[in-house]
């Protein structure tokens, strides 16, 4: 976004402001700061609430409760609304951890984001946390560059328990062509169609290999080592706005784990444009070292 953009989307949030205000808002319940200073997809949650917006997985289907515990929602910390406060997804790595999209988080401060965990359901309150510290892996610039990896750290742990569940990372960096994943997520089922408010999940996301992501017709050359496609070359099925920072996962002799982060892509579900993920084996390493300690941790 450039400086321009930036000043005229002040601009608007401004009388945006003034006109939630006048209908009601309470000055108290709009932070000005954290609207226009936030990542992207934080802003957008934001902008969407000012206009009295409804607040995307393409092609999925409703999750039953439980079903994948360790899916959280990141919601906007002043919006009071679950349903309306969601704008990013996240994975429990422990009960004071969260993993999560480095663009979902970047620009925003701890006390603007609470992680609700629990549910599968955004009308139907969870367990909800305080973040105490945002953590965006060092050398990271945008999602489309690489690195679009993040954790935070809750000031209170999680109960861990049925509905409430860490994921193990997944070890091998490679996936075999037939692999196939599971991708979940808060949002509509078409694009351009109704939200909804039930979590919804993708199963049996074919692996699309590096080179065949990166032909002309799809990412041209766009994508890295630490990323992993996944989905139709056909499209209709997709992760989307909304998702981004949630899980992909796959599953193994010894359960469920964690191998990518929603990340990017061009369009929802589009022929040929497969979801792109961070591939989370790349760094494995690198999360064990910040949940272990700060002094062993390269941030941002």
């Amino acid at each position: 976004m450039s400086r321009g953009q930036r000043s005229w989307r002040r601009a608007g949030w401004s009388l945006l402001v003034a006109a939630a205000l006048s209908c009601g808002a309470t000055a108290q319940s709009i932070d000005e700061k954290a609207a226009m200073n936030g990542s992207e997809d934080y802003q957008r949650a934001v902008e969407a609430w000012l206009r009295g917006l409804e607040p995307k997985v393409i092609g999925g289907k409703p999750a039953t409760a439980g079903q994948f515990p360790w899916q959280v929602s990141l919601d906007v910390s002043w919006i009071s609304d679950l349903y309306r406060a969601h704008f990013c997804g996240g994975s429990i790595y422990a009960d004071e951890w969260i993993v999560t999209a480095a663009h979902c988080v970047v620009g925003t401060r701890p006390q603007d984001i609470v992680v609700t965990a629990g549910t599968t359901d955004l009308t139907t309150a969870g367990v909800r946390r305080n973040v105490k510290e945002i953590v965006v892996i060092k050398g990271y610039v945008g999602a489309r560059k690489g690195k679009d990896i993040a954790l935070l750290r809750l000031f209170e742990k999680l109960p861990l328990g049925p509905q409430i569940q860490a994921i193990p990372l997944v070890e091998a960096e490679g996936f075999e062509d037939a692999t196939r994943f599971t991708v979940t997520g808060w949002g509509a089922t078409s694009q351009g169609g109704r939200p909804v408010r039930q979590l919804q999940f993708l199963e049996n996301l074919p692996h699309v290999p590096l080179l065949q992501c990166n032909r002309p017709l799809s990412y041209d050359g766009a994508i890295k080592p630490d990323m992993v496609c996944a989905g139709f070359a056909q499209g209709g099925v997709d992760s989307c706005q909304g998702d981004s920072g949630g899980p992909l996962t796959v599953h193994t002799e010894q359960g469920e784990r964690l191998a990518g982060i929603v990340s990017w892509g061009e369009g929802c579900g589009q022929p040929l444009k497969y979801g792109v993920y961070t591939r989370v084996a790349k760094y494995a390493d690198w999360i064990r070292a910040c949940v272990a300690s700060s002094l062993t941790c390269e941030r941002r």
